[in-house]
């Protein structure tokens, strides 16, 4: 599970591409915009998501480089089966 600002880094960075903003990322002064954070945090979590490898940053000057390389940052819960056969039985 990630923290909550690379979370929301990487929400943004897999649904802003897309064709109404001709599939390019979002720059660094969007991503502010977006999360209200400063660009040294950002920097931060970015290189959080690199290292995890949730991301591919090559030109760490823009933020308009970046390819996700997962789409999906948490696991699915896991339902308990609960049968419930104490109801039927007893």
């Amino acid at each position: 599970m990630l923290p909550d600002l690379e979370r929301k880094l990487h929400r943004i960075l897999v649904n802003f591409p897309g064709p109404q903003n001709r599939h390019q990322m979002p720059g660094f002064k969007l991503l502010g915009i977006k999360t209200g954070r400063r660009k040294q945090e950002i920097i931060k979590g970015l290189k959080y998501l690199e290292d995890q490898g949730y991301i591919i940053w090559p030109d760490k000057s823009t933020a308009e480089g970046i390819v996700v390389l997962k789409f999906d940052c948490d696991p699915a819960p896991k339902k308990s089966l609960s049968r419930n056969i104490n109801y039927w039985t007893y």
